[in-house]
């Protein structure tokens, strides 16, 4: 999906007060980031490494791992588009709703897919397809995979290699991460991202994570220099500086929940449960808000303020949209408007 995401600020001409359809942390960039890649600027006129190894070899250190079993991508999103070419013509089975990028990738390289919803999965669930691609903590609902005991997927289903896209991972403090089952469970690959809770979604920086056989499977249909010099450069620079980079999740949860008692109070309308910093919230009846994407056109014309429409999420309805928590203030300006359009209709 080239265009339907969030955050496409880009395709408006109006002055955006605050973006609130953007999954990325809200501070702002790393002043040491920053003067580290002006630093580094010159590196642009030179190749990148090929394969980001010195980035590999980081984020292997970081978390625990051997250099062989990671792969530096560009974004989470070009793992996921190298794992569905590496099971062209096969199947995979997608919880929904979720990320689109797995559907996609999925169809341009021709797998079947089989739709499963959060609520039907159990730890006894049998999978019937090559692939199954897991969320966790969920975009866009910000839930996490709460099933018990999730490794029990795994060892139950030997024959599916299970993606789990950590991305979100930093933005909660309720998920466990699958990294301690990589040891156990060939059928395991993780994906991780700098881009969300470093703010430098720019700079798409993503790593795929499995055994040394995996990782070189997706190596083989990887192209070269995919990963840019200044990526890696803001890569290196994180990880040997992780603890500047760690968020204030106690605050940013906290400040979630109040601000969706107030979002509910003001409107009425379905405030979802979540475990991270984005929810969805469903537009409902009595409303003269006719669908949000006709409220996320309102919002920028009149208030100049951008949410997620969430309506082309598989599962989702035309009533659904996203948003993250930003700033108190800039909080404060969508839930006004919000109970202004709930009361008075657009």
């Amino acid at each position: 999906m080239i265009h339907g995401h969030g955050d496409d600020i880009g395709q408006y001409s109006e002055t955006i007060r605050a973006n609130f359809s953007s999954n990325v942390w809200y501070g702002g960039l790393n002043p040491g980031l920053a003067a580290h890649l002006q630093d580094k600027i010159d590196l642009i006129t030179h190749y990148p490494d090929p394969a980001a190894e010195t980035l590999q070899q980081a984020a292997a250190a970081s978390y625990g791992l051997q250099p062989n079993q990671v792969l530096a991508t560009n974004g989470a999103t070009e793992a996921i588009y190298l794992i569905a070419q590496a099971f062209r013509g096969r199947s995979a089975t997608i919880l929904l709703p979720t990320f689109s990028e797995y559907e996609d990738a999925c169809r341009i390289h021709g797998l079947d897919i089989t739709w499963l919803s959060w609520e039907e999965l159990t730890p006894a669930t049998r999978f019937r397809t090559d692939l199954v691609f897991i969320c966790n903590p969920n975009n866009p609902t910000g839930l996490i995979l709460s099933i018990g005991a999730p490794e029990h997927l795994l060892r139950n289903n030997p024959d599916s290699l299970f993606i789990i896209d950590e991305s979100y991972i930093e933005f909660t403090n309720a998920a466990r991460s699958f990294l301690p089952e990589l040891s156990a469970a060939p059928n395991l690959l993780i994906l991780r991202s700098l881009t969300k809770s470093c703010r430098i979604p720019g700079l798409r920086i993503g790593f795929a994570i499995g055994s040394p056989e995996r990782i070189q499977a997706l190596h083989r249909h990887k192209m070269p220099w995919s990963v840019n010099s200044l990526a890696i450069e803001a890569g290196l620079y994180i990880f040997d500086h992780r603890q500047e980079f760690i968020l204030p999740l106690a605050q940013l949860l906290a400040a979630t929940a109040d601000w969706r008692g107030q979002l509910q109070q003001a409107t009425g309308w379905r405030i979802q449960d979540t475990h991270t910093h984005y929810f969805l919230v469903e537009i409902v009846a009595p409303t003269t808000v006719p669908s949000a994407a006709v409220l996320k056109q309102w919002l920028v014309r009149e208030h100049g303020l951008l949410i997620r429409d969430a309506s082309n999420f598989q599962g989702l309805t035309p009533y659904h949209f996203r948003v993250a928590c930003q700033s108190p203030g800039h909080n404060q300006l969508l839930t006004d408007a919000l109970r202004q359009c709930s009361q008075t209709g657009i």
